[in-house]
């Protein structure tokens, strides 16, 4: 009989962490570099409850991450159950199928969050406008003038949705083209557009890392991150300190041992809010559009990173990207180099 392509594997007791090779007929797949013990530990973190989950079903048709000769790759396992306990089944590579279907379905989740915001939040300001463009025309002198700022400002506040929408679908793409750039630099030239004219101060803690990344795009981030801080931060001090003197808020960027952090010494976030910040739309400034920190997330998971949110040292909120392919992580000399 012809052989069928894929890897024939078992897995005893259908344990996860388990996968013993029965047969391989799969070019694609370098089967003697698979993990011999803790094939679990080889799974993308992300993945993994959704490999449990599948073993425990009925039929087992999962695809999910596995790193191989130190690259993650993307296999597509289908099994059943044996009357023993076991699982066997086969694994496939999923392909670049696979990945258009991923494709989509980020273009679909992107769709829909243009169609909510569209439905809603773009319609408050329009009907805001409208109705005292309307109110103008039967209205003479001061009051038409305060009639027209009205719309003036909501046509305004449209207008940053837009933008704002219209960055949330380009940085969800995938970065294609990196270069080796200086972490510095990129800080630097971000806090020129963003914090010169504030009441603010940038510190750069010790020796920031070289790193392979679209350096136009990680500005990006960084002016968004700085504008977040310098938004939301404290206005006289940190939340133990009735006054002191200097910047309203300080923001400190540093480096870790696979990344780097940006950290600020304002009112923080609260535990409970802190997995919701990278909603899109979701924000706490009168005048904000909620879309700066969703922006930063997709541009460090366009890059293949992760961005997560906790406390800082000085009380305010920390952001640390990790699973960064940088030079001289983690390099904490505690050195300022400027602010």
């Amino acid at each position: 009989m012809e052989r069928r392509p894929g890897v024939a594997y078992r897995r005893p007791g259908g344990d996860p962490t388990r996968f013993v090779v029965e047969a391989a007929d799969e070019p694609q797949l370098n089967v003697g570099a698979f993990p011999r013990t803790g094939w679990l530990e080889a799974v993308a973190e992300s993945d993994r409850e959704r490999l449990r989950s599948a073993l425990d079903g009925d039929a087992i048709d999962v695809t999910y991450r596995l790193t191989v000769d130190d690259e993650p790759t993307w296999v597509h396992e289908r099994g059943s159950h044996t009357e023993g306990g076991d699982v066997v089944g086969y694994l496939f590579p999923a392909g670049e199928r696979f990945e258009s279907r991923r494709r989509l379905e980020r273009e679909r989740e992107r769709l829909a969050e243009f169609a909510s915001v569209v439905s809603h939040d773009l319609r408050n300001p329009l009907s805001v406008a409208v109705g005292n463009l309307e109110l103008a025309t039967e209205l003479d002198g001061d009051a038409a003038d305060e009639r027209l700022n009205r719309a003036r400002d909501a046509l305004g506040w449209m207008d940053d949705l837009i933008s704002d929408l219209l960055a949330l679908a380009r940085e969800g793409r995938t970065v294609e083209e990196t270069t080796t750039t200086a972490l510095e630099d990129v800080v630097r030239r971000a806090w020129r557009t963003v914090g010169d004219d504030a009441d603010a101060a940038l510190v750069v803690d010790g020796s920031l890392p070289t790193v392979d990344c679209d350096g136009s795009r990680l500005r990006q981030a960084f002016e968004n991150l700085f504008r977040n801080s310098i938004e939301h931060g404290s206005a006289g001090g940190p939340p133990d300190s009735d006054d002191r003197s200097g910047p309203s808020v300080r923001i400190v960027v540093g480096p870790l041992q696979d990344g780097f952090y940006v950290a600020d010494d304002g009112t923080g976030i609260p535990p409970e809010e802190r997995d919701a910040v990278f909603e899109p739309g979701r924000s706490t400034a009168d005048d904000g559009t909620g879309f700066g920190l969703a922006i930063v997330e997709r541009i460090a998971e366009a890059h293949g990173w992760s961005v997560s949110v906790t406390e800082g040292r000085d009380g305010g909120a920390r952001f640390d990207f990790t699973g960064v392919d940088c030079e001289r992580c983690g390099d904490t000399d505690g050195a300022t180099i400027g602010d």
